[in-house]
Formats: structure tokens, sequence, C-alpha cells
């Protein structure tokens, strides 16, 4: 019986972290070039996983496509799945301001991981996350380095 009640609460602390997870999907995509915004469609959608529990700023990245693009396909992976996802971690908030409507844009600067298996890449990126009343509206991304696109998504919450 001892066990049951362990294996429960064991249930029960997974759940709760689990849950506290936000998942927002991209609604639209733009990416700018030379100072000049244009609309930008990726196959399937970018999926944007932001767990509290890592510390503000950390996030999940899914789409090959555009994260393939994003690094401009200089990781050499064995497994090419290996663009399907990517991790932001140790984000360093750079600069965090409140505009008129009261949106909160926070700007990080941390290190983009892919990785599975024997493959591994990292670059140094810069990400905005727009939020307003714990809502995620939006995420810009860049390199810090080099490629001087920039990325922005409308996003909406997973349902």
């Amino acid at each position: 019986m001892r066990k049951f009640y362990i294996l429960l609460l064991l249930l029960f602390f997974v759940s709760a972290n689990y849950a506290q997870s936000k998942t927002v999907v991209a609604d639209r995509a733009w990416v700018n070039e030379s100072e000049e915004w244009s609309d930008f469609a990726y196959a399937g959608q970018v999926v944007f996983s932001i767990n509290p529990n890592e510390g503000p700023g950390s996030l999940r990245i899914g789409n090959y496509d555009f994260l393939y693009d994003f690094v401009e396909g200089k990781a050499k992976f064995s497994n090419k799945a290996t663009y399907s996802s990517a991790s932001f971690l140790n984000p360093r908030k750079v600069s965090a301001m409140t505009d008129k409507k009261g949106v909160l844009n926070s700007t990080y600067e941390g290190t983009l991981i892919f990785q599975s298996d024997k493959d591994y890449y990292s670059v140094i990126a810069i990400v905005t996350i727009l939020e307003k009343d714990d809502t995620v509206l939006g995420i810009k991304m860049r390199l810090k380095e080099g490629n001087r696109k920039e990325y922005a998504f409308s996003t909406k919450p997973t349902s």
C-alpha cells in the first residue's frame, strides 16, 4: 500500500510540473532581411514550449524548416532529424520593457542547442518574448553573430 501512495504522489508531481508548461504555435511568421519585413511560411507548425520551471526565457522550439533556415544549415548532423527541435537555454535577460498597450517585451541572450545522440550544435541567439497577462503573444529571434535575419512570430495557444 505504501508503494501505491508513493506512486500516486510521484504521478501528482509529474502532472503538476507538466501542466505548468505553456505551448504556443506560430499563427503567422515574418522574416526581416535588409531592413524589410516580409511574410514567410514554413512547412508544418512552429511550436514553442515554455517551461517556467527552467527559468525565465528558456524555451524549446520545434520545426525542422525554421530551425534549418535559422542556422542556415551550418550544422552537419549525421541525423538530419536533429534539426527538428532545439532548446534555448541559459538565457540572460538583456532588457525588459512594457509598451503602451501593456505588452511586456523581454529580451534574452542565450544558447540555442540542437542535440540528439552523437549530434550536437549550438549558437548564441537573441530571443524576445512578448507577453500580456501571462499570455505569450509573439516571439522574435535572431542570431547574435553573422546572419542579420530576424524572425518574428505571432502566436496562439494550443487547444
